[in-house]
């Protein structure tokens, strides 16, 4: 799988939270790939979907939680 890494510059925010979740579904979609073509290393893929997974939805919950952009929340 390729290892996608976020421009230092954005690391904070809501810019670098999308960024990091974009880089969950990039790798989902890889891995999905893989099992389809069937590749050997199920059990690792199957782990590395799980992973990202869960990577995701902390993300999103993040991304939920970050106030809205221009509120003094």
């Amino acid at each position: 799988m390729t290892a996608l890494r976020a421009p230092e510059d954005q690391t904070n925010g809501r810019e670098g939270l999308q960024c990091e979740i974009d880089r969950c579904h990039a790798e989902i979609a890889e891995a999905q790939r893989l099992l389809r073509a069937g590749h050997p290393d199920v059990q690792g893929l199957c782990l590395a979907l799980s992973d990202w997974s869960a990577e995701l939805r902390i993300l999103e919950q993040e991304e939920r939680d970050l106030p809205l952009e221009g509120t003094n929340s």
